[in-house]
């Protein structure tokens, strides 16, 4: 499968120099995780365009709630052009059901524990529409 990461930015037209640009660690982490039969491309919006074309097979859109319009927008062009979404980061994990009027599927809290499930899932065309697996520390914070 191939797998695209996206970090959007509140301003795609403006792009941060490279070498001033402190990279989303959860979406190399995600990249970590993934299982080596599975292609991940990460894009950072903040440094390079996005290619709303880009082949793939699931694209999964971090955010936060600054970024959020953009990233429902990438979102939906994504989806429009029959790709599966998964949402995820502060802003879905704290409003799922808005993040899930623009997805196929949004992780609640931290997607590392419930990634593998996401791409078996994926994989197998069968995406729920929440993934959540809880942290009784940040359980109190997220509504489920």
């Amino acid at each position: 499968m191939k797998i695209l990461l996206v970090s959007p930015s509140t301003r795609p037209k403006w792009k941060t120099p490279a070498a001033l640009m402190i990279p989303q660690l959860g979406l190399h982490i995600l990249e970590g995780l993934t299982p080596p039969e599975h292609e991940v491309k990460i894009v950072e919006e903040e440094v390079q365009d996005i290619n709303i074309d880009e082949p793939c097979d699931l694209v999964g859109i971090s955010c936060m709630t600054a970024n959020a319009p953009r990233a429902y927008h990438l979102a939906d062009e994504f989806r429009q052009r029959g790709r599966k979404v998964v949402l995820g980061g502060v802003h879905p994990s704290i409003l799922p059901d808005e993040a899930g009027r623009h997805a196929d599927a949004v992780a609640v809290g931290e997607a590392e524990g419930v990634w593998n499930e996401v791409l078996a899932d994926a994989s197998a065309g069968a995406l729920r529409p929440r993934y959540h697996r809880p942290d009784p520390e940040l359980e109190k914070y997220i509504p489920v």
